[in-house]
């Protein structure tokens, strides 16, 4: 089981399940992060710090514990390449 939180910079995944419950499960469908999503990771911060995602157009951070409560599975782990076609992305803004 890959969650969000163990993602590196520049991978692409898609979401396979969220474990959470409440709140906090409501709070992650309205960012967008639903089964089947596919999303890329930006960047991570050191220490258990926030990591930066992109979904579509959508850019978010989230706290590393809400990361833990999204399954994910990368890219190169789907059988059908199709599956996470990349297109041109522009490079996050600073």
């Amino acid at each position: 089981m890959n969650t969000l939180a163990s993602m590196h910079p520049g991978a692409w995944a898609i979401v396979t399940k969220v474990r959470a419950e409440g709140a906090l499960m409501h709070r992650l469908a309205a960012l967008g992060l639903r089964a089947g999503n596919r999303l890329l990771v930006l960047r991570r911060a050191r220490f258990h710090g926030p990591i930066h995602v992109r979904i579509g157009t959508t850019e978010l951070l989230l706290r590393h514990a809400d990361a833990c409560h999204v399954e994910v599975a990368a890219c190169h782990e789907m059988q059908t390449a199709s599956a996470c076609a990349t297109q041109p992305i522009a490079p996050p803004r600073i």
